[in-house]
């Protein structure tokens, strides 16, 4: 029997939902303009989304931005109903498309690019499903995101924001960067609980490592190593990452039970960066790895070649 969403007055008034959107503009690289030009380009996504979006409580909100050549992927929160079947019916229209093309040819001063979009929820794509909205919202409303917003683009908003109500006081402060620095946080206790932070310092077997972003190479390193100890590590790390929490774990072995460990390991860890964004660091991982006993992965996730400081 096919499966049919629900009618929408079947859901609660505190409605939440969201969607990936995929932007590309061949031959333009969107991922290196974005990467050379971040307040400019995120100004722009900003802008364009909120003219679908609306006032509180309904409205859209940007939670990431990953850069994956030749695309950039908005992760979008939509805070109520309205909100979503608006920015539906615009993307719909094409108008999305057209205030995206036109607001960054004019703000890169570039000849009028064109701009190719995608919405996906998971596997779905909804593109091919846009005259079915009440199929759509369902989608929509069954994906809901399980991190907040990357603390980068809350850094931006926060700027763009004094920007707007004007000059700020010449007693105030800055807002923090997204890579703050600390001399300090290389003395402070090693420890799990203690979410560490991108640029300091652990010590792993009488070494010190500076922590880092997990790359893909640590991603496959440890989809490949951990076997089935990855539900253990994974219950480490949930105690301070609220996408591991119950019954999180459990699920995803259940979902990708067929496709075996390696894969069952290899999304755990991506629900976990994909919560943590830059706060999901090689020492976290180390941590959980050797609380669980697990020292020899830890020992190839470090190679002797990232020790630059003894």
């Amino acid at each position: 029997m096919m499966h049919r969403p629900p009618k929408m007055n079947s859901y609660p008034s505190d409605w939440i939902g969201s969607v990936f959107l995929f932007i590309q503009s061949d031959p333009t690289s969107l991922p290196d303009l974005y990467v050379k030009h971040k307040s400019m380009v995120y100004s722009v996504l900003r802008n364009v989304i909120s003219e679908f979006s609306g006032e509180s409580p309904n409205y859209i909100e940007i939670l990431k931005i990953c850069e994956s050549d030749p695309q950039l992927i908005l992760h979008l929160k939509f805070y109520g109903m309205k909100a979503c079947e608006r920015f539906l019916r615009g993307y719909r229209e094409k108008k999305v498309h057209e205030h995206l093309q036109n607001q960054l040819s004019q703000c890169l001063k570039m000849e009028p690019l064109e701009v190719f979009l995608e919405l996906k929820v998971d596997a779905q794509k909804l593109d091919t499903q846009l005259d079915e909205e009440e199929k759509c919202l369902y989608y929509i409303s069954s994906c809901r995101p399980s991190y907040q917003k990357d603390d980068e683009l809350a850094d931006l908003d926060r700027l763009f924001m004094s920007i707007s109500l004007g000059p700020l006081p010449e007693n105030s402060n800055p807002p923090p960067s997204s890579t703050p620095q600390n001399s300090n946080l290389g003395s402070q206790p090693h420890t799990l609980r203690s979410v560490s932070s991108e640029g300091s310092t652990f010590k792993f077997q009488g070494k010190d490592f500076i922590d880092r972003p997990l790359t893909q190479e640590h991603h496959q390193i440890f989809a490949k190593s951990v076997g089935t100890s990855w539900k253990k590590v994974g219950r480490t790390l949930k105690e301070t990452c609220r996408a591991l929490e119950d019954p999180a774990i459990e699920n995803l072995a259940y979902e990708y039970h067929s496709d075996g460990l390696y894969e069952q390991a290899y999304q755990m860890l991506q629900r976990f960066i994909d919560c943590e964004g830059k706060k999901g660091t090689l020492q976290r991982l180390v941590d959980a790895l050797v609380e669980n006993g697990l020292t020899g992965i830890a020992e190839k996730l470090l190679p002797v070649q990232e020790n630059g400081l003894n």
